[in-house]
């Protein structure tokens, strides 16, 4: 899904008053300013407001790359004004809520869980394996990515050397995390998208314009980037 479509789905909720995480916050949605890239909204003290697309687009990029998402680290700070932004996105009905250390988090789900201008909380037993993949996830400094045509011996070969054994997340896909690096051994023929096989470094940024293809391992996408020697795999997003 793009920003564009979200922005179509903020627009289904004009007119509706969205319930605030925090009691006591609900903001009404009132308009969409397209040219102005402004949202509309009227807070529940009846103050007219605006906030730019760009925080809702900076809190949508950190929800298509990790687990969850802090909207007041992603806008770099807290207070109630970063609350109306944070209402918009929760009200949204992919976009659940959950508390993690006593701070309020939001996860992009795969499939719509509620309506349009509604809150759903997180199930506990579904908050509690985001929250694990959260820590793991602050743990990992790097991460490795191996293509190859032959998984089983791959994989025998690396836990010989390692003497620490894979952990199996699909069909054709295994991973282990050591010393802060998460290895992912991938069969080639397991994923989708042209690609060779080889050791690729997992990075966050840019594509070079014009180049590169598109793979999909475990619902989550990377263009395929060789520059001057180095193997490199730029996430693009992700899928919960």
């Amino acid at each position: 899904m793009t920003f564009d479509e979200v922005i179509n789905d903020i627009e289904k909720m004009v007119g509706l008053e969205l319930e605030s995480i925090k009691p006591g916050a609900n903001i009404t949605l009132t308009g969409i300013d397209r040219e102005a890239k402004r949202i509309e909204l009227v807070t529940y003290a009846g103050k007219a407001k605006t906030r730019p697309f760009s925080e809702l687009k900076k809190i949508w990029d950190k929800l298509c790359s990790t687990p969850a998402t802090h909207v007041d680290s992603v806008l770099g700070g807290s207070g109630s004004s970063r609350n109306q932004p944070e209402t918009v996105m929760a009200n949204l009905p992919y976009i659940e809520w959950f508390f993690m250390n006593g701070k309020k988090h939001l996860a992009l789900m795969k499939e719509p869980t509620h309506d349009y201008g509604t809150l759903y909380k997180m199930d506990e037993m579904d908050a509690e394996e985001l929250k694990q993949k959260l820590q793991t996830i602050d743990k990992i400094a790097c991460e490795v990515v191996v293509l190859t045509d032959d998984i089983k011996s791959a994989a025998v070969a690396y836990e010989d050397m390692t003497g620490v054994p894979l952990k199996p997340l699909s069909p054709g896909v295994y991973e282990q995390i050591q010393d802060n690096v998460r290895f992912i051994i991938v069969s080639r023929n397991s994923i989708l998208g042209p690609v060779e096989t080889g050791t690729y470094v997992v990075v966050k940024g840019n594509t070079i314009s014009g180049t590169g293809s598109v793979i999909t391992i475990n619902d989550k996408n990377y263009s395929i980037q060789h520059v001057n020697g180095l193997n490199l795999m730029v996430c693009l997003t992700k899928s919960y």
